[in-house]
């Protein structure tokens, strides 16, 4: 890394900060560990800062519909899953005849250098000036050794990213071997980022090792753009508004920033790293590097480097309101905050049309299998919209977001799946009302407000009458 002078390195941090401030998902959220074995006490470090030895962080559930993992403070930085549970069992006679899927990219670098260069040079500083804590020395020493492995990879898809959707892709083919046979039809779109494309592609080349006769059919076009991320101007129904709505002028910003001051004790944090907690004032404001450095700690462990143990800086409580804030952004951007006009979960509506509008022409054709690839904060407007599990909550005050939503929900390589089963009579051209549907997300079964035919497997006419209504609600919304 190139050396700056304090004044560079005074405003690369501050670019880099202000991208950092309260910008969520595909903006500076990086990624996550998936044990707290990194948040620990501290021994001497610890008395001679004057802190409380760390302790594991106990779960705190902020979502009523699932087990909550206790690193959920993570958010959508959190590493998928190693182990997923086995897929739910069809109903007997009943066999798959159609899959639908909407997957996040895999693990990647941080969207920005600055954000590890930044970092970097704020310790670096900090170290000439002797000005570390023994804690903060050791994660100087660590850090800087592996800045030169992430220069010029940032926002690309991390060899981890690549494993987990070759991962998924197989587990996928197991599932639903039929699907999958050769000559099977598999058309799949991405939007246009590199991270995107090349996670469509990992998770083809396991498809095809699976049956190399499958006829598969990409496309990363501005044109479909619309139908996988619902919140660009390519979008036919989003407005110039609807991209300031998620953007860092936003009008709701103040408030979160205000919200932000008032839940971070930035002191305590800064004590970990410097002798003086004060001397982050010289150089930034020190709310703003609490949230950067969380975000450069979250990413880490999705790259091939040291993770550091930079969360070690952290008391489990930080770690907990550091949770709270990616979930208050991400509910008043994209789910059915009553203080907004809803429009980041009704835009969805290109997506959930998509996905069931598409299904008659896709069987007709001969396409079993629909795969897309884009982010995480489209999929988390995509449930709200559709009333999934919680994301449908509507609370006043966003600062209770945590209670009702979990972003960690949707990890690295989340996906969304809609799988189709008919009668193994009827499977070649099964009528709607014969057919079954189950939802899954990152592989696991997700229940629906209608009453289910066996466990998670619900009528297909049902759910078509359930998507029907909500499309017509976000539509005439929109339109209004």
């Amino acid at each position: 890394m190139k050396r700056r002078s304090l004044l560079s390195l005074a405003i690369v941090l501050t670019v880099c900060l202000a991208a950092c401030n309260g910008v969520a998902g595909e903006g500076l959220t990086g990624e996550t560990v998936s044990t707290l074995g990194h948040v620990r006490g501290r021994g001497p470090q610890a008395q001679r800062s004057g802190r409380d030895e760390r302790s594991e962080v106990s779960p705190v559930s902020p979502s009523p519909a699932k087990d909550v993992a206790s690193d959920w403070f993570m958010g959508t930085g959190r590493l998928y899953p190693e182990t997923v549970p086995a897929a739910p069992k069809a109903p007997r006679g009943y066999v798959p005849v159609y899959l639908s899927h909407y997957g996040r990219h895999g693990s990647r670098y941080m969207p920005s250098a600055d954000s590890y260069e930044s970092l970097a040079g704020l310790l670096a500083k900090a170290a000439a000036d002797s000005a570390l804590t023994e804690l903060g020395e050791d994660i100087w020493r660590r850090y800087s050794a592996i800045i030169p492995l992430l220069e010029k990879h940032e926002g690309e898809l991390a060899p981890l990213g690549a494993q987990q959707h070759r991962q998924i892709a197989t587990r996928m083919t197991r599932n639903y071997p039929r699907l999958f046979k050769a000559g099977a039809r598999v058309e799949a779109n991405s939007t246009n980022f590199e991270r995107t494309i090349l996670s469509m592609l990992n998770f083809e080349q396991a498809l095809l090792q699976h049956q190399p006769a499958l006829q598969i059919s990409s496309d990363a076009s501005r044109s479909e753009m619309g139908h996988i991320h619902q919140h660009v101007i390519e979008n036919p129904r989003a407005t110039p508004e609807d991209v300031i709505w998620k953007g860092k002028q936003a009008p709701w910003r103040p408030a979160f920033d205000r919200y932000c001051e008032s839940v971070l004790d930035w002191k305590p944090f800064c004590s970990s790293l410097f002798k003086d907690p004060d001397y982050i004032l010289g150089l930034s404001d020190p709310v703003l590097f609490e949230r950067c450095y969380f975000e450069v700690a979250q990413n880490l462990p999705s790259c091939p480097v040291d993770d550091c143990g930079l969360l070690r800086a952290f008391t489990p409580e930080e770690l907990q309101n550091l949770g709270k804030l990616q979930n208050y952004s991400f509910y008043v951007e994209k789910g059915r905050w009553p203080g907004g006009n809803r429009r980041g979960c009704f835009l969805s509506e290109s997506v959930l049309g998509d996905i069931v509008e598409r299904v008659p022409e896709d069987m007709a054709s001969g396409v079993r299998v629909r795969l897309r690839f884009g982010h995480d904060g489209c999929m988390m407007a995509l449930f709200a919209l559709m009333k999934l599990e919680g994301w449908d909550s509507e609370i006043e005050d966003p600062a209770d977001a945590w209670k009702v939503w979990d972003t960690s929900r949707v990890p690295m390589a989340a996906n969304f799946q809609m799988v189709l089963f008919a009668p193994r009579r009827t499977a070649p051209s099964p009528k709607p009302e014969d057919m079954l549907v189950l939802l899954m997300l990152n592989e696991e079964p997700l229940a629906l407000p209608l009453t289910p035919v066996s466990g998670p497997f619900y009528r297909w006419s049902d759910f078509i009458s359930y998507c029907s209504a909500l499309l017509e609600e976000a539509r005439t919304a929109l339109d209004a």
